[in-house]
């Protein structure tokens, strides 16, 4: 069963709660899930993108190919830049949220954070939002037991299919696993994505073949997933 990774419900309702949290209190504010994503012309954004082209050969030309090397080489930077923490330990806060610009800062946050990061700096490298988006789900291991929740960007190469950049490993791999083939059941651990968004919408994420099922709560699903993965563990076996 395949899932439609362009999202398959538009939910209007995208406020989100106790992510954020004012200083010097304990109460957290509420906001939008979409902020997370930088707009595309976000200046922090643009000089990191300044420096990879200038090191890391990002491509500033639109050729063919063009497209999926910059987002390798985002991904590689991403992946080789951040260290993974969990944020219930550093920051005593729960399920606490760091935006771009301050994930880069302090070369250090979870998945959501690192994911955030990657695909604000998609879109600010001229790659369309509407092929990037950042994926909240569950990972299963090959018994569907659940592994913990997730968060992971998703890329539409440049042949239309979605692939799976994975923001928590050390290094990205040669090649871009397809979101598919990480979806499929019977795999040492498997992808399963519940709602996905950009800067411009979020969705409900529901298998391909289902379009009039009743959807999920998002505030239940960050009350549900309570284990957490870093797909750091799981190098080798299908990330690369």
């Amino acid at each position: 069963m395949g899932f439609n990774w362009d999202g398959g419900r538009i939910l209007q309702d995208t406020a989100i709660e106790k992510k954020r949290f004012i200083i010097g209190e304990k109460k957290s504010i509420t906001a939008d899930i979409r902020e997370w994503i930088s707009f595309e012309d976000n200046i922090i954004m643009k000089e990191i993108l300044k420096e990879l082209r200038a090191n890391c050969g990002l491509p500033a030309t639109k050729n063919p190919g063009d497209f999926d090397k910059r987002a390798m080489v985002i991904w590689q930077f991403v992946a080789g830049s951040i260290t993974y923490v969990y944020d219930t330990t550093k920051y005593k806060k729960g399920d606490f949220w760091l935006f771009p610009p301050e994930t880069y800062q302090i070369k250090k946050g979870d998945c959501e954070d690192g994911s955030f990061l990657l695909a604000s700096l998609l879109i600010a490298g001229n790659i369309s939002p509407f092929c990037v988006r950042v994926v909240l789900g569950e990972v299963f291991d090959e018994k569907n037991k659940s592994l913990g929740g997730h968060c992971w960007p998703v890329y539409k190469n440049e042949i239309g299919r979605w692939c799976i950049l994975e923001s928590t490993l050390d290094a990205a791999p040669a090649l871009m696993p397809e979101a598919d083939r990480l979806s499929e059941a019977g795999q040492s651990f498997r992808c399963v994505p519940y709602y996905c968004f950009n800067n411009y919408h979020l969705w409900e994420t529901l298998p391909s073949d289902i379009s009039d099922v009743k959807g999920t709560n998002l505030g239940k699903y960050f009350q549900a997933r309570k284990t957490r993965v870093n797909m750091k563990m799981y190098k080798g076996r299908g990330h690369g």
